[in-house]
Parts: structure tokens; sequence; C-alpha cells
């Protein structure tokens, strides 16, 4: 055997294909058939440098790597005809498909049809011996020791509570179970995406410099033993080193490694919701990729997750947003084997003719035959429900087929890889996933005013001291650094303390507890006393609150130290904005223009936390953002405050006017207006007094005009909106 990488081009695209000469001719068409949709009966495969057609007699050991694909149907190479906007929205252009639509695209599907009779060359076996191995790979999901190996090095606690909180910020603070489980299933996602590596090119293995590919070796006993069936080759740019990099197969060995491309990817990711309890498949996308689905109780149905690009439940991603020429998508388990292609897919006419290899009856009645298999030995009571399972979800895949999708969804292009490697798949796309239409989301928010109110008894009793600012600013530096203690241990038992005896800050807090009760309270937290001076800060109630709480407290913490720092004089007149943030507005309702998905939501504007932004894809040049107060309750806006958020500060707003409305939006009044101005650092909160117009109103709208660069930025970001009223 000798591995081989051929660089083919086709049209105006170029492919890297991976290539063992052991496997024949027959098997490099199928490799490009995969890739561009040209069936192996219909290419010629041209040696470039040799200027030669190759065949089924070649040596392809000796073949140069530079190939040309041609089809014979289409001797010259034609540039591909531009897509208008409405082919390419697909089921988009229209809310509606209507019935003339509808009854073209089903005459399309069977005339697909009744061709693919005669143009389905491969044969069962072919396709039945690519399926099997990945059937050996999903058993390895099932062993009891691999399964405790990988929950050992997940952060189970970090992921729990981050479910947690994520429901919380829904208001949703007492979840079932099955909410749990979705909700923790989601953080599993995220946190495998940051912590799994994407590989390009490995580094060199001697001094971390960047390598270059060298083509394909054998693997060692060593490599083998965990399934690398290959192994790539690269020599360091700066030493002479060549670094090897094996494509393991094997799960336990990929929670050691931690790296890889789609494949490792996937196969780990699936590995670890097996592992959590969640049924769970891995899908083997015919045209080059993989990923995963999970058995969600919660939606009662199959989800998609795609561990690379950090995406869920959005199976138009590769269609719609990576514009894939999508083939077969095989959904593989240890309880059988299933066609999913229909759920990833709104053009099935256009796919159809894509199914060269064998025809859809003998595709269905290889799956059910490799399905039964994996199922002997089931007992009939499960075997009844599986049954039915796959009868619901066949029903789906149906219904959903000709339905239309949200228009205002916006799917990104692929995310995972060099850029250079996804633009000769043509994979490239938008950069986010967005929404250009946000739903009204409710803000809850009530602890963020509370944490910012609990600060006035505080910062009250400081001004009463002997040299105020400085015993303020070691004081409440001292209960940061106790907060951080608190929010570094496990969230469902969290406890610090405070030793009177140790030095004089300690003391000075110790002193001033009972100014702290109501920030503890607001933290759902309590302080325990003992005789020997010893102050012990434990839960007091649900640790959800106190997880929701600490990143604001600690934010304000570090805000209000910085606002000391700037201050002159402390004294009792200090007590306001920006010091000092009494009489937040909470608990509205929010809507935008526009917003990332999932974590650049709306209501991250108001969680009062730099953990997470509103971000406007489309905002650079104008967008809003709405707030409603609830229950219609009237309020004087005093002052409002802007943080600019964590990163690309070219996306900062620059002008902007705020503006009220007291009768159901029918009229606004202009309450502000700014312009040219600028955030000098990331998480500068800036705050902007109110001229008094002595109108009360229940609705505030921000109308951002501009961003800091609007000619080489599209979008427009915040960390934090927080509205200010006036006192009663």
């Amino acid at each position: 055997m000798v591995a081989r990488k051929f660089q083919v081009r086709h049209n105006d695209a170029d492919f890297v294909v991976d290539y063992d000469t052991d496997d024949g001719f027959e098997t490099l068409k199928f490799q490009l058939f995969s890739l561009t949709s040209v069936v192996p009966d219909d290419q010629k495969i041209i040696s470039v440098d040799e200027n030669r057609v190759l065949s089924d007699d070649s040596d392809l050991i000796s073949v140069a790597e530079r190939l040309r694909l041609v089809s014979v149907n289409d001797e010259v190479n034609e540039q591909p005809q531009p897509q208008s906007s409405s082919h390419i929205a697909g089921n988009d252009a229209a809310s509606i498909m209507t019935d003339e639509e509808l009854a073209r695209i089903l005459q399309a599907e069977e005339e697909a049809l009744m061709l693919q009779q005669h143009f389905a060359g491969g044969s069962t076996e072919d396709f039945e011996k690519q399926i099997w191995p990945y059937i050996d790979k999903v058993r390895m999901y099932e062993d009891p020791v691999y399964q405790q190996a990988a929950r050992k090095t997940a952060p189970v606690d970090e992921l729990e509570e981050k479910a947690l909180v994520a429901l919380a910020k829904e208001g949703n603070f007492e979840p079932s179970k099955v909410e749990q489980d979705h909700a923790f299933l989601l953080q599993l996602l995220f946190w495998f995406k940051k912590s799994f590596r994407w590989v390009n090119a490995p580094p060199c293995d001697v001094c971390g410099s960047e390598t270059i590919h060298q083509g394909m070796g054998s693997p060692d006993d060593s490599e083998s033993q965990y399934g690398a069936s290959r192994v790539e080759l690269y020599r360091c740019k700066i030493c002479p080193r060549i670094t090897r990099f094996p494509r393991y197969n094997d799960p336990l060995k990929l929670l050691e490694t931690r790296r890889g491309r789609c494949g490792e990817w996937a196969n780990c990711f699936t590995f670890y919701c097996r592992a959590f309890g969640y049924e769970s498949r891995l899908i083997l996308d015919f045209g080059d990729h993989v990923w995963t689905e999970c058995f969600s109780q919660l939606l009662g149905r199959w989800m998609h997750l795609d561990p690379c690009e950090g995406v869920y439940d959005k199976p138009l991603l590769y269609e719609k947003g990576w514009k894939k020429k999508l083939n077969y998508a095989i959904a593989i388990s240890k309880d059988g084997v299933c066609d999913v292609t229909k759920r990833y897919t709104r053009k099935w006419h256009e796919v159809l003719p894509r199914r060269n290899i064998i025809t859809e009856p003998a595709l269905s009645s290889l799956l059910a035959t490799i399905t039964q298999e994996c199922r002997r030995g089931i007992s009939s009571q499960a075997l009844s429900e599986l049954d039915k399972r796959d009868q619901m979800e066949r029903e789906a895949l149906e219904r959903d087929l000709h339905s239309t999708d949200d228009a205002s969804i916006s799917l990104p292009g692929r995310q995972s890889g060099d850029k250079e490697w996804r633009k000769s798949r043509l994979e490239l796309g938008s950069d986010s996933l967005s929404s250009s239409s946000c739903p009204v989301r409710k803000c809850i928010d009530e602890h963020v005013t509370r944490v910012y109110n609990a600060f006035c008894p505080v910062l009250s009793q400081f001004v009463k001291e002997e040299n105020p600012k400085i015993k303020a600013i070691k004081a409440l530096e001292f209960l940061k650094k106790i907060l951080m203690d608190l929010k570094n241990t496990p969230f469902k038992m969290r406890k610090a303390s405070i030793d009177s005896a140790s030095n004089t800050i300690q003391a000075i807090v110790h002193q001033l507890l009972p100014s702290f009760a109501e920030l503890l309270i607001a933290l759902s937290l309590k302080s325990k006393a003992d005789p020997d001076g010893r102050v012990d800060i434990c839960l007091a109630g649900d640790p959800v609150k106190t997880s929701l709480g600490l990143p604001v407290v600690l934010d304000a913490l570090d805000d209000m130290i910085q606002n000391l720092k700037k201050i002159d004089n402390f004294v009792e007149d200090s007590l306001s904005l920006p010091l000092l943030k009494l009489n937040r507005i909470h608990s509205g309702f929010v809507r935008a223009s526009g917003e990332e998905l999932p974590v650049g939501i709306a209501t991250s504007a108001f969680d009062g936390t730099r953990n997470f932004k509103w971000e406007e894809p489309n905002g650079a040049k104008g967008c809003w953002i709405m707030y409603e107060v609830a229950d219609d309750k009237m309020h004087e806006l005093v002052a409002y405050e802007l943080m600019s958020a964590n990163d690309v500060p070219e996306r900062d707003p620059r002008d902007w006017v705020v503006e009220g409305s007291n009768d159901g939006r029918s009229s606004w009044h202009l309450l502000d207006k700014q312009t040219s101005q600028m955030f000098e650092d990331r998480f500068q909160r800036r705050t902007f007094k109110i001229t008094p117009v002595g109108l009360q109103f229940n609705v505030f709208r921000f109308r951002f005009l501009a961003v800091r660069d609007v000619k080489e930025n599209s979008r427009l970001q915040l960390g934090s909106i927080d509205l200010y009223a006036k006192g009663s």
C-alpha cells in the first residue's frame, strides 16, 4: 500500500484527496464523486503534468499528484452560472410554498427517481462496506470503562452550573429533569468546542514551529493499537524534524490527544454524549463530513449537533450555510442505521440526482437489514419502542421535507479549518449564526438591580470613616477576593471565611459586615460568626441564584474600585452615578432589529455582566434595541450607562439617539442624542445623564446610527445597557 495525496481541480474548485493505492481506481472515482457530484461513469481524470487520461490500468503510485477532473458529458470546463437570490434562498424566498411550486418540486423528484434507476451503478456491498466500520466505532462507546474515563475528563460540576444558570436566565428556576438534561447537553457541546483542538497542520513535536505536509506514512504498532489506519507526515519549517499525525479512531485515545479534524471531533463528542447517557448517533455525510445527533426528550425528536462548529438544532447549516451539495447522510448508532438526508435538505429534488451509488429501494432494504442485525438480542418491548420511534421519525422527515424554514435566520459558512482549505471546498459563507428578526424576550435581571442597590449601605458606611477612600478601596478589593474564592468552589457548597485577627483589612471588613448584609441577601448568601471571631460566608438558599449573582457583583466591584480611584474627595455627594447605581429599571421586555445566536441575544445587553454581549450582525450603519417596562409602569429616565464589549473596538457604537414612548409606541420623544463617541477600553462603562423633560415613559428605544468603523465592519456590539429612573 502507498498513501497518496492528490490535488484535484474541477471547474474552479480545488480538492485535496487522500488515497491508498491498494483501494483501486474505482475507489478514487467514488471519492471524487462525493466531492464533486460527478458520477464515476461520467468522470475523465487527467494527469495535468503528464497530459494523459488515467484509467483502471494506470500506475497510481507513480502518477503526478496534480489531477484535473472533467465530465464526459461536458468536455469543456463551463463556468458555473451565478445563482439568483431566489434560487439561493430556496424555500426562504417566500414564507409559504405555493401549490404550484410544490407540484413542480414533486415532479422533479419523480423524474430524478426514474433517472436513478438507470444511473445508480454502485453495488450494495460497496455501500455496506462504508457503513460497518462506523458501526464498530459506535459500539466502542458502550464500554463502561471507556464511559467512566470520559466522564472523569469533563468538568461536570461546571457544566451543570452553567446549564442551570442558562435556564434561570430564561426565568426557569425550577427546571424538570428533562429540561436540565437538555441544557446540560448544550453546555457539553460548548465546552467540547473550546476544549478540543482543530488540526490543520500539527506543530513540530520538537520546537513547536509550523510544519508542512510531506505525504503519508504507515502507522506503527502503537498507532495501530488505537485505530490509526493512516498517518500524515509533516516537516518542520525550522528544524528538520518530521512530526507524525496519526488519525486515531479509538475514542479513548482521543480523550488523551483532544485534537483532530471533523472525524475525530464527531467521534469523540458522540462518545461523550453516550458517556453522559444521551441516546446518540454519528451522522456520516458521504460528502466528507461527520457530526452528531442526540435524541432530545425535551423536543421529542433527534437533534442535530455539530461539535466542530458549536452549532445545534440547525440541520440546514450545510445546505443553506455551507452551500454543500448533499447526497447521503446516514445516522449510525448501536441500535441501527437510518437515512436522515431529508432532515438536512429542503432541496430533495436537487439531492436525488446526486444519489447515484445505489437505488432508493436498494438503500432502504440494505439499511433495514443492517438495523435488524444491530438489534438482534434486544427484548421485544424495547424493539417495539424503537420501531415506533423509527416510524415517527420517518413521518417527520417526510412532513418537514417541503416545509419552509425561517428566512430571518442566517446560517454561517463553515468556520472550522484553515480558510484556504474551506475555500477549496466551496464551504465559505457568512461568519455567524444570526437572526434579523429576534423575538420579544423577558429580562431576568432583578438580581442585577438588587446587587447595585445593596452597595448603598456599604459605601455610605465607608464615607463616615477616617480616610474613607483608602479604606473603601482596600476593603472592596478584599471583598472581591473573598467572592472570587466563593466563585471558584463547587456551586452547590460554596463557602469562604474571614478571620478578624489576620490583618487590618480583614478586621475592617469584619467590623463593617452588618453593612454587607443586603449584598449577601442579594447573592443568596449568609454569614455565620464563630466565638473566636472567624466569620464563614456560605449559601443561604438556591445555589443557582448565587451563581447568577456572583459575576454581576464581581464586575460591579471592579467598576466601583476604578471609580473610587478617580475620585479626589470621597464624600457623601459622591454617592451617585457612576459610583453608586440606584433605581436601575429591571424585569422588562426586550426586542431588537437583530441578534447573534445563541449567545449574542438582545437580553445579554441587560444581564449586568461582562460575560455576554448583544451583537447585531448588520448593525454598523443602523440598528435598534427597545426596552419595554414590565406591567406598563411609567418611569422618568434620568441616566443610562453603556459598556463596550470584550473585543473588536470597530463595532462600538459611535452615534445614537435615545427615545421614550408612553402611548404604545405610536410616538417617540427624544431624550438624548450622542455623536462621535469613543470607548477607549474594553468593558468601559460610560454614564450619560438625561436632561429632565418632566415626562414618564414605559418604553425606551436606542437607535444606533453608526459604529466606530462602518467601512470595514458590518456589526454593532454592546457589553451592557443600564437604565436608571428618577427616585421616588
